[in-house]
């Protein structure tokens, strides 16, 4: 069903291509047409519609097609490998279409640049240029609404406001669904069940967490794989498996948890996931703690300063430090166990002020 979804987008805009009257009409639906194929993982289609985009931009000297070029690398960089570099390509593809009257090229670049901003922490800024792509799509831009409305629904789970995100989530559909995104959809799926695995997964760091719950978002993750593959999203070949691992680690089903982990680590820091490293082996590490492999638990404590330096979100450094004082009470550390539980305190207390920031950006901005 997600291919015959794919070739329905293709086949219309290659119709409209077909009836295109001018160059520079043309051009622009086969910039469009480049842009659903980095979406749904087509990539090396898209590259070499990008080829042709860069030397069409070039010749006609439009700002316009120039925009779409740096929009569709962008979109390979991010949809193939989480590229953090993908950020500054629809930054200047957002900063070309400023300059243009095409709004719907204006929307689908703001709309991604706020992608890229709540993905670097930048609420204020994810939340102008959100609001600023809904604000501005024209009529049957749903591509640029339902991006747009996906990231405003994440900035909502930021904000630890679930039946906010869920209305934004089911605008996002309702968009994705209309344009017939395949893709938009998986990733909509994709994000309400990882947010609901780091919840439990924070939970259960502080021993409170809800088996039956983690036992039924396991099923979801499953669910979403499978939509993924049936997709074609490459960059979350190692994300899911994760997912399954911080699940199974609530479950207590620590050596399957602990082999998923290192097994997917190495693919998951290729795909652009380094920085999370910490808090997947936080996980490996507290599932040694409690099958008593103590030497295990030493081995692994070692890597951990270096890893640390890679976090950025507080929920993180809250869970790491948590696990870590624990795997420090298990060796008899206890005076650094005790530093590590002030570390975990002291996130989860900032953890609480982010959540209230981002939901001030997002009221402040109409997003609400």
């Amino acid at each position: 069903m997600h291919g015959s979804q794919v070739a329905r987008l293709i086949e219309r805009l290659d119709a409209e291509i077909a009836g295109s009257e001018g160059v520079l009409e043309r051009e622009r639906l086969k910039a469009r047409r480049a842009a659903v194929l980095a979406r749904h993982g087509q990539f090396a289609e898209a590259r070499f519609a990008l080829t042709g985009l860069r030397t069409q931009a070039q010749r006609l000297r439009e700002p316009g097609l120039s925009a779409w070029a740096n929009l569709v690398e962008g979109l390979i960089e991010h949809c193939e490998s989480l590229s953090p570099g993908a950020g500054a390509r629809f930054r200047r593809a957002h900063e070309l279409a400023e300059t243009t009257d095409d709004a719907l090229l204006r929307a689908e670049c703001a709309a991604w640049l706020s992608l890229a901003e709540i993905n670097a922490g930048e609420p204020e800024a994810m939340a102008a240029h959100a609001a600023l792509a809904m604000r501005i799509a024209p009529e049957g831009a749903h591509s640029a609404r339902a991006r747009a409305a996906l990231v405003i629904g994440n900035g909502w789970r930021h904000a630890g406001d679930d039946e906010r995100a869920q209305a934004w989530y089911q605008r996002a559909r309702r968009a994705a669904n209309a344009e017939g995104d395949a893709s938009l959809v998986s990733i909509l799926l994709h994000n309400v069940v990882a947010f609901r695995v780091n919840r439990i997964s924070v939970d259960d760091a502080f021993g409170r967490a809800d088996l039956a719950e983690a036992q039924q978002v396991l099923l979801e993750v499953e669910s979403s794989g499978n939509y993924d593959a049936g997709v074609g999203h490459g960059h979350l070949a190692a994300e899911i498996p994760l997912l399954r691992a911080q699940l199974l680690t609530v479950l207590e089903r620590f050596d399957a948890a602990i082999g998923l982990i290192d097994s997917q680590l190495p693919v998951a820091r290729e795909q652009g996931q380094a920085t999370r490293e910490a808090r997947f082996l936080a996980d490996a590490i507290h599932g040694e703690v409690r099958l008593g492999r103590l030497a295990e638990v030493a081995r692994r404590l070692r890597t951990f300063p270096a890893l640390l330096r890679r976090l950025h979100e507080p929920d993180d450094f809250a869970v790491v430090h948590t696990r870590l004082a624990g795997a420090c009470r298990a060796l008899g550390r206890d005076a650094l166990a005790a530093q590590h539980e002030a570390l975990a305190r002291e996130a989860f207390e900032r953890h609480g002020r982010e959540q209230a920031r981002w939901a001030g950006v997002l009221d402040a901005a109409g997003l609400a």
